[in-house]
């Protein structure tokens, strides 16, 4: 394979540097690397499609590898399911088939089973800054965890991504904006943790 050139490399380093802003226009993009042009930063964004350095979708660009030394070998597709919303009011549906699937490298994920691990899509702002709208979310599909977890849940029927805490024997699914309510859990409510976030990729 061909070795990148000097404004490929650029975008690799400044979308590993940048994995938290929210939305970047290719002007910014342009400004911060050197590139001359937004639509350059355009053309060597689809170059770095077909490399498999990036990943495209409907929510823009995503890096799923770094360097050459994270062999294609380790890319694999993890199906996206429905979303989980970030507030207090959630969906009824979880999409039981995922429609779509995003490429991404087994360093990237940090996990070792990937069989048990899918991506949810965050939608809403309860749980800003650590999870945004938009971002996806790695879930290791597991029943148990830990207090203080970042975890996926259903409850009620509607899936959400919240924080559990327990204090003084009761459960509660926080929210990590402060603007919204933390929910306590009932004997009476249907509540099934379905699994752990382990990872969150930022709707860059």
């Amino acid at each position: 394979m061909k070795e990148l050139d000097g404004i490929q490399k650029a975008l690799i380093a400044f979308f590993k540097k940048n994995t938290n802003q929210e939305w970047i226009t290719l002007r910014e993009i342009a400004n911060n690397i050197g590139a001359s042009h937004p639509q350059t930063v355009l053309n060597k964004l689809n170059q770095l499609v077909l490399k498999w350095y990036f990943a495209k979708d409907d929510h823009g660009y995503r890096l799923i590898r770094e360097s050459i030394t994270d062999s294609l070998n380790d890319i694999v597709q993890l199906p996206i399911y429905g979303f989980a919303q970030c507030g207090n009011k959630g969906k009824k549906v979880v999409d039981e088939y995922s429609q779509e699937k995003i490429p991404v490298t087994m360093a990237m994920l940090g996990v070792k089973d990937i069989n048990t691990c899918f991506f949810v899509r965050a939608k809403g702002n309860s749980m800003e800054p650590k999870i945004q709208n938009g971002d996806l979310v790695l879930i290791k599909q597991q029943p148990s965890y830990d207090a203080n977890d970042y975890v996926f849940v259903i409850h009620n029927d509607l899936p959400k991504l919240k924080k559990i805490v327990k204090k003084e024997g009761k459960l509660y699914l926080e929210s990590v904006n402060r603007f919204f309510d933390n929910v306590e859990v009932s004997k009476y409510d249907e509540t099934k943790v379905i699994g752990v976030v382990k990872k969150i990729i930022k709707d860059v």
